[in-house]
């Protein structure tokens, strides 16, 4: 039960020296929970972070950490949390999450927020949904025989073929790193009729978080040339490929698969237990199948958008982006880049 002396309080981590060991040492929380994270969007995108913490007695006990959006073109709105695919409070229970969701309305009422959005919340369960999407974690262990064994047949075969194909991949904590990663996204984005976020947003990635020991980038190489990477996260325990590249003309040397699978080892050997594959759209059956080939366990991810107009949950109404996306395709991609530096700062 929760305490008569627990009390919610409204932190920016920023300016919480403590904040990531007070996190840790919960033994809860993911690289969004965290002060780099907040970081990253404060400096890349100019939101502010709003992390509601419950404690009692003075010793936390939970957190829902949100980042306020103002923006001309989508409105003022609260998201838990901007460009992460999952994070859920922290709570040890309905009641403790109450008390903080209690406390974020209040704020977005009082803000004047169009609304307020949770991504994956488990304590939402029962509410309607605004959006569904898959979600795959792979659970980790130091035995790399157990995990390649729940590979599918297919799978191991591609990393198989990579290796044969004179494909190597490269772990780095560097600047460089993510500079090559960042071509290869540019690439991808365009292929998928999409703008890529700015070169200055992955600068600010490395400085504020692979720098400090938060993450690494996976570079796939087949002679001298890049042909696929990642971009993974990590905090405490919990570890998540959070982007993914690859050069269309090597897809037959299929580097995908060997970065990710070195990428699976390298977090198993640095302690990690779980690496979130992040969400897929239910209809994206190419990159639920490359997905559901490593073993890892699928649940839906719901995000809940509770309207302020409304008083309540509201479901998302559908878009149909096809056209769109088939227009941007068809740009230059120094013309997509421009888009992305001027859209993403809208979008989070």
């Amino acid at each position: 039960m929760t305490g008569a002396s627990s009390k919610v309080a409204v932190v920016n981590p920023l300016r919480s020296v403590d904040w990531n060991e007070t996190l840790l040492g919960c033994g809860q929380g993911t690289i969004f929970h965290s002060a780099n994270w907040a970081r990253l969007l404060a400096e890349s995108y100019g939101y502010h972070p709003a992390y509601f913490t419950l404690s009692e007695q003075g010793a936390f006990k939970g957190c829902l950490p949100l980042m306020e959006v103002k923006s001309v073109l989508t409105g003022r709105r609260g998201v838990c949390l901007s460009f992460s695919d999952c994070c859920c409070a922290v709570a040890s229970g309905p009641e403790e999450f109450q008390l903080l969701f209690d406390s974020v309305l209040e704020l977005g009422r009082m803000s004047g927020w169009r609304y307020v959005e949770f991504r994956g919340e488990p304590f939402l369960s029962q509410e309607l949904a605004a959006k569904a999407y898959a979600h795959h974690c792979i659970n980790l262990s130091s035995d790399e025989h157990l995990m390649h064994s729940r590979l599918r047949k297919g799978t191991a075969s591609s990393i198989k073929k990579a290796e044969k194909e004179g494909v190597r991949v490269e772990i780095c904590n560097s600047l460089e790193g993510v500079r090559h990663f960042y071509r290869l996204h540019c690439l991808t984005r365009k292929r998928h009729g999409l703008p890529p976020q700015p070169s200055s947003f992955f600068d600010k990635l490395h400085e504020h978080v692979i720098s400090q020991g938060f993450g690494f980038t996976a570079l796939a190489r087949h002679g001298e040339t890049e042909v696929a990477g990642l971009i993974c996260l990590h905090f405490g325990e919990n570890a998540v490929y959070k982007y993914g590249a690859s050069d269309e003309a090597f897809k037959q040397l299929s580097g995908t698969n060997l970065v990710l699978w070195e990428t699976i080892k390298q977090c198993a050997r640095q302690g990690m237990r779980s690496l979130s594959l992040g969400r897929t759209d239910l209809d994206n059956e190419g990159l639920l199948t490359f997905k559901n080939g490593w073993g890892a366990e699928r649940t839906v991810l719901n995000y809940y958008r509770y309207e302020f107009a409304h008083n309540g949950f509201v479901c998302e109404r559908e878009r149909n982006l096809g056209v769109f996306k088939d227009v941007l395709r068809t740009l230059p991609l120094d013309v997509l880049k421009m888009i992305g530096r001027l859209a993403y700062r809208h979008m989070g």
